[in-house]
């Protein structure tokens, strides 16, 4: 069976409840599509690169879907040869056929076991690309790495237009080579998390010792309205990564000069039906604040912001009570991290 047009996200999309598993050949390898919108590819050549890719996992966020099914059709094409493992992913085909973030709830907190604690459509896909990633990192030749680039585009614009979240790691050191390929990708800005969390990347970090990252590449947009030449630093690593199964080599001094790095300061929880976030809606992630400034308040609460600088990121009180309304971080220096 084929993939008609080698368009793996027409078909997706055209299948978003299920689809049967079936095997496609290309020149360096073979892809199998394991359930809709999982397709898992194989190369002829050995490999140390165990790649996932995902997009999608909120529905409405375009972009990155066209530029991996774009690296995907060059694949099957022919136009680019396949040298790692890679697991592409479009991780909620029924919200992207909405043009919605999510039908029932947020498929970005369901992971980690978190599905547990839900209802809705997402709660089985949450479990099936759980299973997908668990199962492809099994197969895994020993001692080989692992990779999870989860890709997406924000709600609101950024005064860093590219930037990721970097799962939290606790003590572990951060790996030099993969702040690398962030800086040479185009990326702006690094947020280094604070805890746990039940995204899609930190459990591939947390149960599978995967690099992961959720990577926002800008603002969303509509299908065929995304200026996809704005992704073109990612597209090429991601290119060269793929076709080489080498990351580029950046020292310490380019990293420095190219990645703004901050560290989360506090969580804003939502914690009562009035509780309210003090700017406007069209507020840039990354805006800073000057220290005693009044973020958030409610009827149990007030958030003061702690010193001069420190700035949010993610703020959405349109959430439900005990649920994250924003995140404040600070910026830190490379020098302060501890690197390998």
């Amino acid at each position: 069976m084929m993939i008609p047009d080698n368009d793996f996200l027409a078909l997706t999309l055209n299948h978003p409840e299920s689809l049967a598993p079936f095997q496609v050949a290309f020149a360096s390898g073979v892809g199998f599509v394991e359930e809709t919108g999982v397709l898992r590819l194989e190369p002829k050549c050995p490999t140390d690169i165990n790649l996932v890719l995902s997009v999608g996992i909120h529905g409405n966020e375009t972009g990155p879907i066209e530029l991996v099914n774009q690296l995907l059709k060059a694949i099957l094409e022919d136009r680019l040869a396949l040298n790692v493992r890679l697991l592409v992913i479009i991780g909620n085909p029924i919200a992207a056929n909405r043009a919605e973030r999510f039908c029932d709830v947020n498929l970005n907190r369901l992971f980690s076991g978190a599905w547990r604690h839900y209802e809705g459509i997402e709660v089985p896909r949450a479990q099936c690309l759980e299973q997908a990633v668990t199962t492809f990192y099994a197969a895994s030749k020993e001692g080989s790495q692992r990779f999870h680039y989860d890709l997406h585009t924000a709600i609101r614009g950024s005064e860093y237009e590219k930037f990721v979240v970097h799962p939290f790691i606790g003590d572990a050191p951060y790996d030099q080579q993969q702040l690398g390929f962030l800086a040479a990708s185009g990326i702006d800005a690094v947020l280094l998390s604070h805890q746990p969390t039940t995204t899609f990347s930190y459990y591939s970090s947390a149960e599978h010792g995967a690099h992961g990252f959720t990577v926002e590449l800008g603002k969303v947009y509509p299908f065929g309205e995304n200026d996809l030449s704005r992704f073109e630093a990612i597209n090429q690593t991601l290119m060269s990564l793929i076709s080489t199964a080498k990351f580029p080599v950046l020292d310490h001094q380019q990293i420095d000069d190219s990645l703004k790095l901050f560290a989360v300061q506090d969580a804003l929880v939502k914690d009562h039906d009035d509780y309210q976030l003090t700017i406007s809606d069209d507020v840039k992630n990354f805006t800073g604040f000057e220290k005693g400034y009044e973020l958030a308040r409610s009827s149990q609460s007030q958030y003061l912001v702690k010193a001069s600088g420190d700035a949010i990121i993610f703020p959405n009180a349109n959430v439900p009570i005990g649920q994250r309304a924003g995140l404040v971080v600070r910026p830190i220096s490379l020098s302060a991290l501890t690197l390998k």
